[in-house]
């Protein structure tokens, strides 16, 4: 979002600038669910609803997680928020508390160590390795547990890498997690944003997991509704009933007039999904080709999700140029900000200084424009 907001600064200035560093699909929401908005707001839907969402709001979300996901759960067992974040922050102070301890195996989005500060609790942070496609095997999860080890929290397909767990890597991983007695809190965010597999789910792959086991999730990628924030958690009923609780206290309901565009979105044809996902394939190719083209750029591996890249740039580091030394992901997204004009995130909160992260929501033409902007860049400030 920082680096968004530079990039609309300079807009602003007049700059034209090239985001490449958005985590929010390009495309605009479906008209349907559009339509439905309308129809809500014609109808007088604009006043508060039970806390946790409308029961056809989560009778929605519900039956969403059944014809998906193959899980079952109560209308009891589901609570709506204001986007997938503040269900991840609900969660999280409701399970955690001081002298807890919860893993986060990085590269990670950048709020999962600030929503387990927030709660009291200390956020272990696990590095992955490159050379294992950034998953978390089971051995390092084994040797990262301590005594006040509670929890541990997964996203696949996951932001920033693109990673994808698969079934036998979560098989391994349920083991651990379920003879150390955790919490398992399943961010599945990106869930339909897969590529050359399926991303299973851990709670289908194993389901003992389910019974210490939340999924976070929203609809913003899944329905290009990041504006309108809609997510949601499923889990135990006395964990939900908490969260419900939690949220009664600090926000309340999520907005009315997104809760019945939601309903839309989550019973209506998938259509726009189809389409939005043959174009993101398409950009993948195009960018991971052209990432491995760069100077400098090293990025082993297709990501299987998501619609971003995580290429490693150490070895630009100590290119000079008129704003300093390169010695970091983000002193090169600083440099390729300057003087390229494309905008993209250094990987040093998502804990690896030396990636940066590059969005692919964005049309083929401004992906073409903004690697050339950014190979005319390095190649000039002798980058080889």
């Amino acid at each position: 979002m920082a680096a968004e907001a530079r990039a609309i600064e300079l807009r602003q200035q007049g700059i034209e600038v090239i985001s490449l560093a958005a985590g929010e699909p390009d495309f605009d929401t479906p008209e349907r669910i559009k339509d439905a908005a309308r129809r809500a707001l014609d109808a007088g839907l604009t006043k508060y609803t039970p806390t946790s969402g409308t029961r056809e709001l989560r009778e929605a979300i519900r039956l969403k997680l059944k014809s998906e996901n193959e899980l079952d759960y109560d209308l009891a067992e589901i609570v709506a928020s204001a986007g997938g974040k503040q269900a991840a922050a609900n969660v999280i102070a409701a399970l955690f508390d001081e002298g807890d301890e919860v893993i986060i195996p990085t590269p990670a989005w950048v709020s999962y160590a600030a929503m387990v500060a927030l709660s009291g609790a200390t956020p272990k942070l696990v590095p992955t390795r490159e050379a294992d496609g950034f998953i978390l095997s089971a051995e390092r999860l084994r040797g990262a547990l301590g005594p006040n080890t509670r929890g541990i929290i997964i996203n696949s397909p996951g932001n920033p890498t693109g990673a994808v767990y698969q079934a036998p890597q979560l098989r391994a991983l349920a083991e651990v997690i379920l003879e150390a007695g955790l919490w398992l809190l399943s961010d599945d965010v990106y869930e339909h944003m897969v590529y050359d597999s399926v991303a299973p789910h851990p709670f289908t792959i194993e389901p003992r997991l389910k019974e210490r086991g939340i999924i976070v999730n929203s609809l913003s990628k899944t329905y290009a509704m990041t504006g309108w924030r809609l997510g949601f958690a499923a889990g135990p009923r006395e964990v939900m009933g908490a969260v419900g609780r939690l949220q009664g206290q600090n926000s309340g309901n999520p907005n009315s007039i997104t809760q019945a565009a939601a309903v839309e979105a989550l019973t209506g044809p998938k259509d726009e999904l189809r389409t939005m996902m043959e174009e993101f394939r398409s950009r993948r190719s195009f960018v991971v080709a052209r990432v491995r083209s760069l100077p400098g750029l090293e990025l082993p591996h297709v990501p299987a999700g998501s619609f971003y890249v995580f290429p490693k740039v150490s070895a630009l580091f100590g290119l000079k140029w008129k704003g300093g030394v390169v010695r970091s992901g983000d002193e090169l997204a600083d440099m390729l900000l300057a003087e390229a004009r494309v905008a993209l995130v250094g990987g040093t909160d998502f804990g690896f200084p030396e990636h940066v992260r590059i969005s692919y929501a964005n049309s083929i033409a401004n992906l073409k424009t903004a690697f050339e902007r950014i190979e005319t860049a390095l190649r000039a400030l002798g980058a080889k």
